[in-house]
């Protein structure tokens, strides 16, 4: 009897790592996330030290950061479980082709959970790495936010609630509930310099706002260094370093989401 492994990839299945427990057939995912609580705040940088995080790919469009807390609970792909994340990003047009797409250049996403994280990299390119995320907590307006690593907090999110959307103006911010992410999926050679696999993603989503809180957020980084965090040091170093030159907008949402996974692809 022979003893030769019997797996074998299936060319119109998807499968994750370790594949040879399985995959599924492909089909166009589209995930919900029923109900979301963010916190979101803008700020205007320099110009030039921004464009030293953005590749030649893209042009960028205002030099601002935005930096988007979320708290993402009934999520359908978890059967209904949550997790937190902390994403930053600015906003962009891709150059590489003729077809003048716009959206956000994603920098980091930190989220408090493997499976989210694995997914979002290896499917979508974005860029997503782990941190503990604390729930959204506050008294009174004022609500707060941290994201740390082993005890380490290297990002605190306040945000004063000052006044709330109307209804009309909340129906005028869904109109137009898609954006588009970009990320870069790059995964390295093994035993050499240089990459296996390189190429700019695009990650399609929307949003659906049922409330909108404006009011005054501000933003507190602390650096660590190689000792305290050797893999993320740099990224953390790297935002904290951008000049706050004034924060343009702070607001607070309660929506849902739909993540059009089948819709990602890579861009030339």
């Amino acid at each position: 009897m022979s003893s030769r492994g019997k797996f074998k990839l299936k060319d119109d299945y998807v499968y994750k790592m370790p594949v040879h427990f399985g995959g599924d057939p492909f089909y166009p995912v589209r995930t919900i996330y029923r109900d979301m609580t963010g916190i979101s705040i803008q700020f205007e940088t320099d110009q030039e030290a921004l464009l030293e995080i953005i590749p030649h790919d893209f042009e960028l469009l205002e030099p601002v950061v935005n930096v988007q807390y979320s708290n993402c609970r009934d999520v359908d792909w978890m059967a209904g479980g949550e997790y937190r994340l902390i994403q930053v990003g600015s906003p962009v047009r891709y150059m590489g082709n003729s077809e003048g797409l716009e959206g956000q250049y994603v920098f980091v996403i930190w989220e408090n959970k493997t499976c989210p994280i694995i997914g979002g990299r290896e499917e979508d390119g974005m860029p997503k790495v782990f941190a503990d995320i604390c729930c959204e907590r506050h008294l009174e307006d004022h609500w707060f936010t941290a994201a740390s690593y082993e005890s380490y907090t290297f990002l605190k999110l306040d945000f004063v609630k000052t006044g709330e959307l109307d209804d009309e103006a909340v129906k005028e911010a869904n109109k137009n509930p898609k954006i588009n992410f970009f990320g870069w999926r790059y995964i390295p050679n093994l035993g050499k310099a240089g990459a296996s696999l390189s190429h700019v993603t695009l990650y399609p989503q929307e949003a659906y706002f049922s409330k909108i809180w404006t009011g005054n957020g501000y933003l507190e980084w602390t650096k660590l260094n190689y000792e305290k965090h050797p893999l993320q040091f740099r990224i953390i170093s790297a935002l904290a370093e951008l000049p706050v030159v004034r924060y343009t907008e702070a607001k607070m949402s309660k929506n849902s989401a739909r993540l059009n996974v089948g819709d990602s692809r890579i861009l030339p």
